[in-house]
């Protein structure tokens, strides 16, 4: 098994592929050295993508491609003669396609990237920043030795490869975000109890029992009256009229009940928020005056949830509202 060290380098140099040596620290051992950081930068960001992902073999492939010009940048006169494969304009458009397709997905840039909006794009940001060295490197070697240019031209195109592929995962990012307070949303709406759907004989038989129960009780109190109960959107389920009630009371026990389920509070109160100074003047005034502001109409509920209303109308207001809550407490076992 051949050893990692060597100790040809002990002394402060090394050889360069065509057996040549310099200073680890010159210009060329810089350039290459600093193309091998990107790539180990490049391959931490890689990482981050998904396994069987197409981007990530992409990412694999300039890697790949580093390691030629790597080797190129590490070679001497004598040894790049030799080496194979070099970086060509292929490269160079194999990473135009790249930030092309990345592109079309994040669409153009409008505005100034502040990296770190998560860890896979604060890693390909890294990485863009390194490539970027490696590019100012590699420049300040060819102010002295002799450089392919395309090794230039490909380490620019490859800072703007890294950086649409930052854009490309911060985009990732937004739609993973979007997608999860939108399943979050769906998750607790589809988790929340539904209400169950009224059933209709019931609703039909407890209004019943609530126009029974109010005729008792203005029996009891010699008023006849008109009771009327509607349903969670105001429309008649019972209209029980007692004998010798008044014509008009028809329409007022209908409308009391109907302005009970519509404002979800009883036309007394109503009555009191539509006074004088009070924060609903002129309410009586809208939906064809069928709001009833005095005593006798209450909503119902089940729980929170609105069922429907309750109006009785013949007697004097005190009588109505007592009429109402005899009935409720006798049907539902509620005071009005």
């Amino acid at each position: 098994m051949p050893a990692i060290y060597t100790r040809t380098g002990d002394k402060g140099d090394t050889a360069l592929f065509g057996g040549s040596r310099v200073a680890k620290q010159s210009l060329r051992v810089e350039a290459y050295g600093s193309v091998d950081e990107a790539n180990a930068a490049i391959g931490e960001a890689k990482a981050l993508l998904n396994d069987g992902c197409p981007w990530r073999d992409r990412v694999h492939e300039i890697q790949h491609r580093l390691f030629v010009l790597a080797a190129e940048l590490a070679s001497d006169a004598h040894g790049a003669a030799k080496l194979g494969g070099n970086i060509d304009t292929d490269d160079i458009e194999v990473l135009e396609h790249l930030i092309d397709d990345c592109l079309a997905i994040s669409g153009p840039q409008r505005f100034f990237v502040v990296p770190g909006r998560d860890p896979r794009s604060a890693a390909f940001h890294s990485a863009r920043t390194v490539v970027r060295r490696a590019e100012r490197r590699t420049l300040t070697l060819a102010e002295t030795e002799p450089v392919r240019p395309l090794l230039i031209k490909y380490l620019n195109r490859l800072s703007d490869a890294v950086y649409a592929l930052a854009r490309l995962t911060e985009t990732w990012a937004d739609h993973a975000r979007i997608e999860r307070i939108v399943r979050d949303a769906v998750t607790r709406a589809l988790s929340a109890s539904p209400a169950e759907p009224l059933d209709a004989d019931e609703c039909l038989r407890r209004s019943k029992a609530l126009a029974e129960a109010a005729e008792r009780r203005a029996r009891e109190l010699g008023v006849p009256i008109v009771a009327a109960v509607v349903d969670d959107a105001g429309h008649p389920l019972v209209l029980h009229r007692m004998k010798g009630s008044l014509l008009a009371s028809i329409d007022i026990a209908g409308n009391k009940a109907w302005s009970a389920a519509a404002f979800r509070m009883s036309t007394a109160q109503l009555g009191e928020l539509a006074a004088d100074g009070g924060p609903l003047p002129g309410i009586a005034d809208g939906n064809d005056g069928r709001v009833v502001l005095f005593g006798g109409g209450v909503p119902l509920f089940e729980g929170t949830r609105l069922i429907g209303g309750f109006g009785v109308s013949g007697g004097t207001v005190e009588q109505d509202i007592d009429i109402v809550r005899h009935a409720l407490v006798e049907v539902m076992g509620e005071q009005s």
